[in-house]
């Protein structure tokens, strides 16, 4: 009979490669014991094969450096992968903690662990949180006066465009992707995005990318997504969000959110932002312009 201590380190990273796309088994197999530990922390590409294998990639950083002394300043795959099962433990949005599954069978049949260059005409599909996230919900609050687009319109992704989406991207959708919520709803809504990694680690696209361009009716691109590990959701909803306008409109709606939080907590506007401002996001990076402008001019 074969002991432990005897397999080769061929074994134990073919055992590996066989549970990929299982986050949470290879977390559970890595703190077996110190052998298969020291093993999986040798080289990070392992954790990232894992994560990529299960539809997660590492989203781009805004900052060179993180302001929170303890978070390195690059995020391990290591340590994403324990961060997207933990959150999956305790977040109670379901397209968050089933992030992947309309993409499961996709990635099981798909024989890569790492970005690679498609053909152009390869078919590509935008993950639903996509159209989830940045466009109305319904007709009604399309049709709401509130409510504006981002412009240009009818993004499409390349190499090849999937099917172009009934309508276009709805910036106040966008920017309650980056608003806070109440604190009693943090585990149950987006807001912001960044405070949930596993709908902010998926992919934007299946097969993962390293580069999207999106373009207008009249086929000029207007917004380029790049990340050499594969864009991401967050990527994508982050190079959305600098397109709203910074104008009276989202500020209004902006400061009427940061009222109606203030409100209901019982503090002020500047007590209130004092205590979103240290909520940077798991990548520490996030930030609130629009609270700053309020804050600002009070």
């Amino acid at each position: 009979m074969l002991s432990h201590p005897s397999c080769s380190d061929n074994i134990l990273l073919n055992i590996w490669h066989h549970l990929l796309g299982d986050l949470s088994t290879h977390i559970a197999l890595a703190q077996t014991c110190r052998r298969l530990r020291d093993l999986y922390e040798r080289d990070d590409a392992i954790w990232q094969a894992a994560c990529f294998s299960a539809g997660f990639g590492r989203p781009l950083r805004r900052t060179a450096l993180p302001t929170n002394p303890g978070v390195p300043p690059e995020m391990s795959y290591r340590r994403l992968a324990g961060l997207l099962v933990n959150h999956a433990t305790i977040c109670e949005i379901r397209s968050c903690t089933k992030a992947n599954a309309c993409f499961t069978d996709h990635y099981i049949r798909w024989p890569f662990v790492r970005i690679r260059q498609l053909h152009p005409n390869h078919p590509v599909d935008f993950h639903p949180l996509y159209f989830y996230l940045h466009f109305a919900q319904s007709h009604s609050a399309a049709a709401h006066q509130t409510r504006h687009q981002v412009h240009p319109h009818t993004p499409t992704p390349s190499p090849s465009p999937s099917p172009p989406p009934s309508s276009i991207p709805d910036s106040v959708s966008i920017l309650l992707t980056h608003l806070p919520t109440f604190p009693e709803c943090r585990y149950a809504q987006y807001g912001p995005l960044c405070a949930h990694p596993n709908a902010s680690c998926a992919f934007a696209t299946f097969p993962p990318v390293d580069r999207l361009e999106f373009e207008n009716g009249e086929g000029d691109i207007f917004m380029i997504v790049e990340n050499p590990e594969g864009c991401t959701i967050l990527d994508v909803n982050r190079a959305l969000a600098e397109l709203i306008p910074f104008d009276d409109q989202h500020l209004e709606f902006a400061l009427g959110h940061y009222q109606e939080l203030a409100f209901t907590s019982g503090l002020s506007l500047p007590q209130l932002a004092d205590l979103i401002f240290r909520d940077r996001g798991f990548l520490d990076d996030h930030e609130y312009p629009f609270l700053q402008h309020i804050v600002a001019h009070l």
